[in-house]
């Protein structure tokens, strides 16, 4: 359930980094919760971004609101709040990384 204080400068702040904005795509690809592994693993090797990086990366997402976190196990798994990002006017098919 969306809050009614959708901080949408968090929102586009977090969106306005290429690494982030191309960790959303690939959460949003999956269509549901998928592994920090899966994602770390692809950033890793596509943008040799070391694990320190990309958790802080995660956790930018994760405070802006743009990525919901919710565990299973031992496992951290990721998926993209659409309606933080509808309420910020964003639209993830139009957005791409340059």
């Amino acid at each position: 359930m969306i809050s009614n204080t959708v901080d949408v400068v968090a929102v586009y702040r977090a969106l306005g980094d290429n690494v982030r904005l191309g960790m959303v795509q690939k959460i949003a690809a999956a269509q549901a919760p998928i592994a920090s592994c899966d994602v770390v693993a692809s950033c890793a090797s596509l943008l040799r971004l070391s694990q320190p990086s990309i958790s802080h990366h995660f956790a930018k997402l994760v405070a802006s609101g743009v990525v919901r976190e919710s565990k299973s196990g031992a496992q951290k798994l990721y998926e993209v709040d659409h309606d933080v990002l509808r309420h910020a006017g964003v639209h993830l098919d139009t957005l791409h990384d340059q």
